[in-house]
């Protein structure tokens, strides 16, 4: 029958062709490719199957397996290649009549595992010869089979007989399964006696005669010696397999013959009987004090003393079959283009091939054997760092007796080059007692130089990540895999803000330093899938494959929220970077990638202009059917979040700066550093946040913006208004008309625009004239070109402040900013964009630009609000520059609205 094989790693195919080509054999078939493999099976289904199993299950391999048990697929044989035995596997097995599991550790049994396979469905074909794994098991039964071997007999001598041939044989046979062996080869034998070598040496020539004819008739090759010279003439070449010596000779005792023989190396390992005619204990312990391996006597019947010869036939046949298999094993080691050598549990080499000296750079194996692996040749890194032992992986996988697979290091030769390698590490037990590992290693220094090359071109050399030209390649293919499979994929173009002020500050080492840092930052978000790549400059692009478009915004933002965690020193302050993020969608409608990239582009320009530090989501005109499904899924969750009341209130002080000569003055008041001044007027800005079903927070930059695209910002704010309603209502019996506290609330721009929504925001006002709700509520606004109109807008403010309501423009000095808003717009408050305040102290030009900003607001009879206030040094330069409050994570950061207790914060308390 023919062999197919199916196998996706081209190292393991070439394992397994090299396995084939050792019992002479060679695949039909090779497949890379389940289904094309399917299809040849259905076709030909005479066949031997050899299937590799891949390192996670796909579900084309799930496919084939399932073929594998229906119809045609189920009639063939199929010899499974596996890393490790799952419970799933192995009952798959066991559903089908011709299928068997093997590991990859013993890749040498593939012959003989096949033709067993072959011989369910004809049993009358030869086995093919045991492999080299099947080799090494065979020394593990060795004392086993002394064992079984032992005679019936019941006497003292013969016990002890027994013991001392097992305390003989089974270190020699562990160090056979361990070592190269000095035997040759002979041919296997069914029968005690065929094909062995037998010297019998007696002083008596009718013993001499009997002895032999009787071992003639059974088989053995017979020769005889009547004395120990003549004796040691024919015996000391090594040409005998068994050595029977009687104790009485003319010209001395067996036992001195045994002390010679076992002193030669040519006959050290010959098994020695001694037979003798007296049963003195002390001529016993001589004899087997000298090496012989069992003690015979003239005086038992010809069949018991040819019952213990035929034991020892045995168990010499088993010791010369396992001589054989060592030898097939020394040749096939020293014929394999890899190198090969064992270790102990200590590390210390046990053995190891020719071309593992040769690619060690090494004379002679001798130069290895006994000395510790690590200490040889794998003590460093590929940089040439020290590695311990313990940072050793190769090491702790000796130690701990795990498997390795395809693990890619360096060993040092010799002459103390690196070597690239890659090398598998196997488990060696024997009698299931761990005794070492076995390792296989290849040169890869040509296929290094390309890997090298190929990733050159790939990569960028700074961050290590993908560059333009691959970031442009897979989203080609990704765009083509949209068309073929629908769905999407998006893609991100992150800029760094203000990037520009760390390159001056930090210098090109630094800056670099920091680009690394964001990009290992943003690596350890990725999914399966998605790529990251440095595009250039301070500009990263992001592929996020197989995307729900409801959750599109939450992720993107999540990376910009992420980018905030990194922070650089300057002049003894942290500073806290920022980016804007782009997105455009992935369909299969996308005509190409670089249309992709340069709308993501394009979406990053428009959150710059907004402020930076956005995350903005480009849908064209032409994707109408895209912006439904964005909006759609939005609305649903927005709908569903209000409903349940799934968002939650925060607050942060904003403090006066007035009265203050330093941050010493601010109280320290339930985790809030305020002015304590009592003529002071205590605010705080209301935060929202939605919760997810997971409990888990949305910012309102992800959420706002889409609530405003499908119409549902307005019943947020009116949520948000209610919230502040009712803790103003809760504190106000303890307040006087006059205190002076209050709560800033954001207001969108779309709100304050829709008639109907400032209608409803007045009623709930005029409903709590009774404690001057107005009075105690200023509301944001952000001047931004949203502000479609400004007279409406005008018109709104204008009937709130007759309520009693003051005004702040926030994110002031970004974006669509312009002076006329200050000019048209009847505002009490301007908010500095923080951007400015977080680099005060970095930035002459914001300095400037601050201070600017704050003379024109004073002058217009307005006050300042320093947002993004970080620090001690940001806190003096907001004072230093003239701000009348200030606002930011110095201060505190924003808390729970329910954990705050407004009564001590506003000193109500006694």
């Amino acid at each position: 029958m023919d062999i197919v094989l199916i196998e996706r790693s081209a190292t393991l195919s070439h394992l397994v062709l090299r396995a084939l080509a050792a019992s002479a054999s060679a695949p039909k078939k090779v497949f890379t490719e389940y289904a094309e493999a399917v299809s040849y099976i259905d076709q030909h289904p005479d066949v031997v199957l050899l299937l590799g199993t891949p390192q996670r299950t796909t579900p084309q391999f799930e496919a084939l397996l399932a073929f594998l048990k229906t119809g045609a697929g189920m009639k063939v044989p199929v010899l499974v290649m596996a890393n490790e035995k799952t419970p799933q596997l192995q009952q798959w097995v066991s559903d089908r009549r011709y299928a068997q599991v093997l590991m990859w550790a013993n890749f040498a049994r593939i012959p003989s595992a096949l033709q067993m396979l072959s011989d369910e469905l004809q049993p009358a074909r030869p086995q093919i010869q045991p492999s080299i794994a099947a080799a090494l098991g065979i020394s593990t039964t060795l004392g086993g089979a002394l064992a079984s071997q032992k005679s019936a007999q019941t006497q003292t001598q013969t016990q002890r007989s027994a013991a001392k041939l097992a305390a003989v044989f089974e270190p020699t046979a562990t160090k056979t399964a361990l070592a190269p062996s000095s035997f040759k080869p002979v041919q296997r034998a069914d029968e005690a006696g065929k094909d062995l070598h037998v010297l019998f040496i007696d002083d008596s020539q009718s013993v001499r005669f009997a002895y032999k004819q009787m071992l003639t008739r059974q088989g053995y090759a017979v020769d005889v010696a009547g004395s120990i010279s003549e004796g040691w003439s024919k015996a000391s070449p090594g040409s005998f397999d068994l050595i029977i010596v009687d104790y009485y000779l003319p010209d001395g005792t067996g036992d001195e013959l045994c002390t010679q023989l076992k002193n030669n190396p040519a006959t050290a390992n010959t098994p020695i009987a001694m037979i003798t005619g007296t049963y003195k204990d002390s001529i016993i312990k001589k004899c087997l004090e000298a090496g012989a391996v069992e003690c015979m006597f003239k005086n038992e019947v010809l069949d018991l003393s040819l019952a213990r010869i035929k034991a020892l036939g045995r168990t010499i046949q088993v010791q010369k079959r396992i001589e054989s298999e060592r030898q097939r094993l020394d040749g096939i080691l020293a014929s394999v283009g890899d190198g090969v050598y064992g270790v102990d549990e200590d590390g210390a080499i046990t053995f190891i091939n020719p071309m593992g000296v040769k690619l060690l750079g090494f004379v002679d194996a001798a130069d290895l054997i006994g000395k510790r692996a690590h200490l040889c040749f794998h003590f460093a890194a590929e940089d040439g760092a020290n590695l311990s032992e313990m940072d050793s992986t190769i090491s702790r996988a000796y130690q701990s007796g795990d498997a390795l697979s395809g693990y890619e290091t360096v060993f040092w030769t010799r002459s103390g080059s690196a070597l690239p390698v890659e090398c598998s590490v196997v488990p060696l037990a024997i009698q299931k007692r761990r005794v070492g590992s076995v390792v296989v290693f290849r040169n890869i220094s040509e296929r290094k130089s390309a890997e090298r090359l190929r990733w050159e071109m790939n990569h960028d050399a700074l961050t290590g990540l993908g560059n333009r030209r691959y970031f442009i390649q897979t989203l080609a293919q990704q765009i083509e895999q949209k068309r073929e499979q629908g769905g999407y994929s998006a893609v991100l173009y992150i800029d760094i803000d203000r990037y520009a002020m760390a390159e001056e500050y930090l210098g090109e080492a630094g800056s670099q330093k920091l680009l690394v840092q964001i990009g290992q930052l943003f690596s350890e978000r990725l999914r399966e899938g998605d790529l990251l790549a440095r595009l250039q400059n301070d500009h990263f692009g992001l592929l996020l494959t197989a995307v729900q478009l409801e959750n599109l915004f939450t992720i993107a933002d999540g990376f910009r929220e992420l980018l905030r965690t990194v922070r650089y020193q300057k002049a003894g302050s942290a500073v806290t970077l920022s980016g804007t993020v782009g997105v455009a969608i992935l369909s299969k409608d996308t005509p190409n990638a670089e249309f992709a990239l340069d709308h993501a582009r394009v979406a990053c320009t428009l959150g710059k202009r907004r402020g930076s530090d956005q995350t903005q989501i480009y849908v064209s005109d032409a994707d109408a059917r895209i912006a439904r499904e964005l909006d759609a899924g939005w609305s649903v969750r927005i709908r569903e979040a209000l409903h349940e009341e799934r968002f939650i209130m925060l607050c942060q002080p904003i403090v006066a700066l007035h009265s203050m000569n330093d941050s010493s003055g601010l109280g320290d008041v339930q985790g809030f550093r305020l002015n304590p001044s009592a003529d002071q007027e205590q605010i705080f800005e209301l935060l929202i946040r939605m919760v997810n079903r997971d409990g888990q927070w949305v910012s309102p930059a992800v959420f706002v913006p889409l609530a405003e695209r499908v119409g549902l910002i307005s019943k947020i704010d009116l949520w948000v208004i209610a919230q502040a309603r009712k803790h103003i209502r809760a504190i106000s019996a303890q307040l006087s008309r006059t205190s002076k506290f209050s709560l800033t609330v954001n207001l969108s721009n779309v709100t304050l625009q829709d008639p109907e929504s400032i209608k409803q925001i007045e009623d709930i006002l005029r409903e709590d004239a009774d404690i001057a709700l107005g009075s105690r509520i200023i509301f944001e606004v952000t001047e931004t070109r949203e502000i479609g109109s400004l007279h409406s807008a005008r018109r709104a403010i204008q009937g709130l402040r007759k309520l009693g309501c003051r005004f702040a423009l926030d994110d002031f000095g970004t974006g669509y900013s312009s002076i006329s808003h200050l000019k048209h717009l009847p505002v009490d408050f301007v908010k500095i964009e923080g951007s400015f305040i977080a680099a005060l102290s970095e930035s002459e030009t914001d300095r400037t630009m601050v201070r600017s900003i704050s003379d024109l607001a004073h002058a217009l009879g307005l006050r300042v609000i320093a947002e993004h206030v970080e620090s001690e040094i940001s806190f003096q330069w907001v004072k230093h520059c003239g701000i009348d409050f200030s606002q930011g994570h110095f201060h505190g950061t924003p808390r729970p609205l329910l954990d705050v207790d407004f009564r001590e914060v506003l000193g109500l308390k006694a």
